[in-house]
């Protein structure tokens, strides 16, 4: 069964590609060379053949909202990067991981087990990749992971220092609606993961827990004020 996808369309699609023929990967820009600055030929023909043009990785992760199509693509160039482009982590490899992350943070991979590990990997990896990406990764796992990757989201939080990447982890609990989601979230009321957990607990619609975020309605920082009493106004009593 073929799958009829809408066309793609974003500000910096390659010239000529929107009437959907190849003519413009063989003209190409004098600032795309294989192997260089994140240009891979071998991704843009792979997306092209899905109906996705592009030139690079990044072009497109600032372009359509969510690429179905090329979801398969990007995992399998994320969980065999090492093998396509072998060596040591070159500024060029780096690019090709940063837009492939990017391009997981995608609606159209909910639930997608393949590339829930391999984003958890990559936080996960050592040498730590550089905090953008960590921050990319985690968002994408807030947006793809389900309430069934609740221990892996867990045990993931665990293991991050306080600081932006645990964030929307911590925003994930919410869709999580069980006692130990609950109890999670409680533990970061007071860090810097504060209005990520206040938003979790209203998203699971927490019972027990008012009298833990009411004196959030004097924190300094006034957007978490805000979040405590539009939570409060929702929560149950």
């Amino acid at each position: 069964m073929t799958h009829e996808y809408a066309p793609i369309e974003y500000a910096r699609m390659p010239y000529g590609s929107e009437s959907g023929g190849s003519e413009w990967m063989n003209d190409l820009p004098a600032a795309y060379v294989h192997g260089q600055q994140g240009f891979d030929r071998r991704i843009m023909e792979e997306l092209a053949s899905v109906g996705v043009p592009c030139y690079t990785l990044d072009d497109l992760s600032n372009g359509p909202r969510t690429i179905p199509q090329g979801i398969p693509i990007f995992i399998d160039w994320l969980a065999n990067l090492e093998t396509k482009i072998p060596g040591p982590e070159t500024e060029h490899r780096s690019a090709i991981r940063s837009g492939l992350i990017r391009n997981l943070i995608d609606p159209a991979a909910r639930g997608n087990q393949q590339a829930i590990d391999l984003l958890i990997a990559q936080v996960q990896r050592r040498p730590p990749l550089p905090t953008r990406m960590q921050d990319w990764a985690c968002l994408g796992l807030r947006t793809i992971a389900t309430a069934k990757n609740f221990d892996q989201i867990a045990g993931l939080l665990a293991e991050l220092p306080e600081g932006s990447s645990m964030i929307p982890l911590v925003e994930y609990l919410g869709k999580v609606k069980t006692p130990s989601a609950r109890a999670l979230a409680v533990q970061y009321l007071g860090g810097v993961a504060r209005g990520s957990a206040i938003k979790a607990l209203v998203q699971m619609k927490a019972t027990g827990v008012r009298h833990l975020i009411e004196p959030l309605l004097n924190d300094p920082h006034p957007p978490v004020r805000k979040q405590a009493q539009r939570a409060l106004e929702k929560l149950p009593a």
